[in-house]
């Protein structure tokens, strides 16, 4: 299975997830989708065009952590 592929399964999941039982665990599995989609095309980008798929990243960890628990 392509990488690409797994990528989009994983955002499709951590969106129904986010949906349906918590947003923290959906809100990570979207950042690991999107890291694994960028791991590929991350080195062949221009450094300022890197930093806002980075932030996006980062925000989405950043609202996993400070979303309240239950």
């Amino acid at each position: 299975m392509n990488i690409k592929r797994i990528s989009y399964v994983l955002a499709l999941s951590g969106v129904l997830t986010g949906a349906i039982l918590s947003v923290r665990v959906g809100a990570l599995v979207i950042a690991l989708g999107f890291m694994l989609f960028l791991s590929q095309d991350i080195r062949g980008m221009r450094p300022i065009a890197r930093v806002i798929p980075i932030a996006l990243v980062i925000a989405l960890i950043a609202i996993a952590l400070a979303l309240p628990r239950g």
